[in-house]
């Protein structure tokens, strides 16, 4: 485990902190014709090398390097977005982790350990709470208050303050992520603290009598969030038992 916590930090220390701006903006401008992809991956096929301490072998920096590169390149032909980015640092991560379970000789551990998960009913009560709150309670939320929304979208038209796209859907995902988190470890007084930080965050948008609809909108919409996030998250806690 040590190696590959060495290996991970060598990856970070690459991709992040040696890797300036003009690095980045060099490889996207002339793509293959960047030296700057070439030393970026050559340098962490060497701190690889150097956090691994083993100055016999050379095989693992070499895959290192090279599969660095083979990924970057094909980063630098898409779209600089999340999506991308986030793939691009799964495929460097699968490589490392690949590396680690070939030396370390892993392989024989990793299908029971993989069985074990598929087989466990913390595992998919837990997956089920989580897909239920991100998902189907989003769509029936946002079926369910649509009439208040469209109220609240028609209020705004007479003043400039205008929020930011679909941001109320995102919130209300992350709170019901947080709560069914909550309420799976037992911290019942975290959603409080959520209820809190939210009251305290809305206070300027709530206390303007100009605002009523969004106000008694933005009050229904998370109750309706929270009650479902806890019903889902006693649900879970029922199938654990």
């Amino acid at each position: 485990m040590l190696l590959l916590i060495k290996w991970l930090c060598a990856h970070l220390i690459g991709d992040f902190a040696l890797q300036t701006t003009g690095f980045v903006q060099h490889k996207r401008r002339h793509k293959a014709a960047s030296p700057f992809l070439y030393i970026h991956s050559i340098m962490h096929g060497v701190l690889i090398y150097v956090f691994t301490g083993w100055w016999q072998e050379w095989i693992i920096p070499a895959i290192v390097a090279v599969s660095h590169f083979l990924i970057d390149w094909w980063k630098v032909y898409r779209k600089d977005n999340a999506r991308n980015f986030l793939i691009d640092q799964a495929l460097h991560v699968l490589v490392i982790l690949v590396l680690w379970i070939q030396v370390s000789s892993g392989w024989a551990r990793v299908l029971p350990f993989l069985s074990g998960i598929l087989e466990d009913k913390t595992v998919w009560a837990i997956l089920l709470g989580y897909v239920a709150v991100i998902w189907p309670i989003s769509f029936l939320l946002g079926f369910t208050t649509k009439r208040w929304r469209d109220q609240v979208a028609d209020a705004r038209f007479t003043n400039s303050r205008a929020s930011l796209s679909e941001a109320g859907r995102w919130i209300g995902i992350f709170e019901r992520i947080l709560v069914l988190t909550f309420i799976v470890t037992d911290h019942y007084e975290g959603i409080g603290f959520l209820i809190a930080a939210k009251s305290i965050l809305r206070f300027n948008d709530l206390k303007d009598n100009e605002n009523r609809r969004e106000t008694e909108y933005i009050l229904i919409g998370t109750l309706m969030s929270f009650s479902a996030s806890i019903f889902a998250g006693l649900v879970v806690k029922f199938l654990l038992a």
